[in-house]
């Protein structure tokens, strides 16, 4: 049974970095143990995808920093979450992501949701609403054989502040709204 599973350092600076800026010596050691484990590694982006933030580098904020990681410790076990978010405010070409880190067969963990705004002042947006092209995102998963885990990932809060949401309405709708495209798009082929 495959377990997934969406980490991140929570100290970065704390541990000895290479000169890419990622925690080399740190995610080595914990992919010899995860792979006795049979777990896989899924790095999340920086949220927001911003560096520096109040004076601390971040250095998951950029696509290219990915590659790094990925190529820093070549292992079954080294990959990416996602983030669908994060993603789309560091590229203007989700899909193309999508497929350079899928056809590596790096993507462990999706996390879709969209926003609308730029790094520097974005909103979450309901998944019909932000600047992501999802059903152009979901053929792109398709077309790689994505089959690993996926959740919807931040939705608008429905309501004002009165508003009891107790049976969850924006997830619901998004659960839905996936659920629906993911079937429209898998049955074009």
């Amino acid at each position: 049974m495959l377990s997934v599973v969406s980490v991140c350092d929570p100290n970065p600076m704390q541990r000895p970095m290479n000169n890419h800026g990622v925690t080399h010596r740190w995610r080595k050691q914990r992919l010899r143990m995860k792979r006795a484990e049979s777990l896989w590694l899924a790095m999340h982006p920086d949220d927001p995808p911003l560096s520096p933030i109040r004076g601390i580098a971040r250095v998951m904020s950029r696509v290219g920093n990915y590659q790094k990681l990925i190529d820093l410790v070549p292992s079954p076990m080294n990959g990416i979450c996602l983030c669908q978010g994060n993603f789309t405010l560091m590229t203007d070409d989700l899909p193309s992501v999508i497929r350079h880190f899928g056809e590596q067969k790096k993507i462990h963990f999706l996390h879709i949701r969209d926003v609308q705004g730029k790094p520097e002042k974005f909103e979450e947006a309901f998944h019909d609403d932000g600047h992501t092209d999802l059903v152009e995102c979901l053929r792109a998963y398709r077309d790689i054989g994505f089959d690993g885990v996926c959740r919807p990932d931040h939705y608008p809060k429905m309501g004002d502040e009165g508003f009891n949401d107790e049976h969850g309405i924006a997830r619901v709708f998004a659960v839905g709204y996936l659920k629906g495209l993911r079937e429209a798009v898998y049955a074009e082929r």
